[in-house]
């Protein structure tokens, strides 16, 4: 890939994850930029790198991303890359993992009493990964509740957003994932835990 269209592929992921509704994944990555502005820019050299590193950097873009929304490619690393690789390679694990100390209590999980629900909270703690809301949020749809529950809040909108716009990358096996949330759930000890 030369590099103009890793700057061009950059573009676009940013549009992607920045604060509009552009979709990387139904506009195949074509946006209004245009060729001629990766000639304006400083960081060519970045560019020019990344197009030696990768014949496809989409996913290093995606990673980077993850990491920092805001897209600052100073930001941008190898490492973030190598890590989200491991983290999505054994992400079945990394799933129960984060789901064993929460199961045993599983629907108050998602409850909106006052302040925010438990899930954001251990998600905002850093017990819990995006990709765990995410996957949680396609087995038991909670995020149509929390939308009416958390219209006025400050975090739920972006972090919302934030889901939606990483799922459109996902491909999530919907049945190995609802399989092993039950077997959890089942196997958890009974009685209320906190």
């Amino acid at each position: 890939m030369k590099p103009v269209d890793v700057y061009l592929m950059y573009c676009a992921m940013k549009a992607h994850f920045g604060s509009g509704d552009y979709d990387y994944i139904k506009y195949n990555g074509k946006t209004k930029v245009s060729r001629d502005s990766f000639y304006k820019r400083k960081d060519r050299a970045f560019f020019v790198r990344l197009s030696n590193k990768h014949a496809d950097p989409k996913d290093y873009f995606l990673a980077n991303f993850i990491k920092d929304r805001k897209g600052y490619i100073k930001n941008f690393s190898d490492e973030n890359y190598w890590t989200w690789k491991l983290h999505r390679k054994g992400f079945f694990e990394q799933f129960e993992i984060e789901m064993v100390p929460l199961v045993h209590n599983f629907e108050p999980l998602f409850s909106i009493t006052s302040g925010h629900p438990k899930l954001m909270g251990e998600f905002l703690g850093g017990r819990v990964s995006i990709e765990t809301m995410i996957i949680l949020d396609d087995l038991v749809n909670y995020s149509k509740k929390w939308d009416k529950k958390l219209s006025d809040d400050v975090i739920w909108p972006d972090l919302k957003k934030f889901m939606k716009d990483y799922k459109r990358f996902l491909t999530i096996d919907k049945k190995g994932y609802r399989i092993r949330l039950l077997n959890l759930i089942e196997g958890a000890p009974s009685g209320h835990q906190d």
